[in-house]
């Protein structure tokens, strides 16, 4: 063997050796940090308004009823007071209280098949009920009534449509997400503060679709 060839063996080894401990390859980017949670009023040093810690967050209206998170790269539903399909004020069931506690309720045999069907909701066809991470990543903990970023709750008023405004109801949507501790319950954020909790999948509960993610 060469010195030359020697030597880079040696850089090639040292290389896998540092792959094994960061668990990536060189020039990979970092993992991302989570969501900073809005909030800019400063309550002391060392408080969350004070440090304002993550990723900012950055919303996209598209102007076709649609908002990507550009953080995320998750696309989410507007809402509006039309009187259809993306109505604020419809409310949606979960599914079944018994075994299997299968996700079939309104939301899915009324709501998303409404928004897949044809070309679907904005061109697209693949809209899903988000997953308890996915809907918490839309609380805004600087804002209250809703506590939502203003994308989501702009101009909203009788009428208006997903083109003209956001409407965020200040109380329970359904996540995707079952209480693993009582599979006849399903997750929910309430955006009237941001908080989260789980009920009966019977209820009727509002829903925001979205579409996208890993």
């Amino acid at each position: 063997m060469t010195r030359s060839t020697w030597a880079a063996s040696l850089c090639a080894l040292a290389l896998v050796s540092a792959e094994a401990v960061t668990g990536s390859v060189a020039g990979a980017q970092p993992p991302s940090q989570p969501l900073r949670s809005g909030q800019t009023t400063d309550y002391g040093t060392g408080s969350d308004g004070n440090l304002q810690k993550g990723d900012a967050r950055l919303f996209t209206d598209n102007g076709d009823g649609t908002i990507t998170d550009n953080k995320t790269g998750l696309m989410w539903e507007k809402k509006d007071q039309s009187g259809g399909i993306h109505d604020w004020g419809n409310k949606y069931t979960w599914g079944l209280t018994f075994s299997p506690y299968t996700m079939n309720g309104t939301m899915v045999t009324t709501f998303l098949a409404t928004l897949n069907a044809g070309v679907g909701f904005a061109g697209h066809t693949d809209w899903r009920i988000p997953n308890q991470n996915e809907l918490l990543s839309l609380v805004n903990y600087q804002n209250v009534k809703p506590a939502v970023d203003t994308a989501f709750n702009t101009s909203c008023a009788a009428s208006c449509t997903v083109l003209t405004c956001s409407c965020t109801q200040s109380t329970f949507y359904w996540s995707s997400t079952t209480s693993q501790g009582n599979p006849s319950y399903a997750w929910f954020v309430s955006f009237y503060v941001g908080y989260v909790s789980s009920y009966s999948k019977s209820d009727f509960y509002y829903v925001r679709a979205v579409r996208g993610g890993s």
